[in-house]
């Protein structure tokens, strides 16, 4: 981009620039052939590519997010639902373990840093300590 500007007039306002930046992005993404692309462009190879979109959603207001936490040294990891903070009981033996939590509303799974399910908790908003859910399953020794 910089070698780019260089070769262009010097411009006297933003919107000169912004021209030209638009200019060298239309032509760095959708002319330019790349080498590593198979001789494609980038944008071509992007809307190639199949797109993750979310599925039959019931509830609008569902609400997703990943958390990273480390087990305490009583065994649980803490979880903000609905405006209070919820104690996940993992297990002492699992303390000091690092991990991820996968919350979709009221499902929430545990994972180790390999990725496997550690435990799985559907919340009980009206409960302070959440148990795990009938399914939940403990890989960790």
């Amino acid at each position: 981009m910089k070698r780019y500007l260089r070769k262009q007039p010097p411009t006297r306002t933003l919107k000169e620039l912004q021209r030209q930046l638009d200019e060298f992005v239309h032509y760095y993404n959708e002319v330019r052939p790349h080498r590593s692309l198979a001789r494609q462009t980038p944008h071509s190879v992007y809307d190639e590519r199949v797109k993750a979109h979310p599925g039959d959603v019931k509830d609008a207001t569902a609400h997703f997010r990943v958390r990273y936490d480390k087990v305490d040294t009583n065994g649980t990891v803490t979880l903000r639902y609905g405006s209070r903070l919820l104690h996940l009981g993992m297990g002492r033996k699992n303390a000091g373990q690092v991990v991820t939590m996968l919350v979709a509303d009221r499902d929430v799974r545990v994972l180790n840093p390999e990725g496997v399910l550690m435990r799985r908790f559907l919340i009980d908003p009206k409960r302070n300590y959440q148990k795990p859910a009938g399914d939940a399953v403990s890989t960790m020794s």
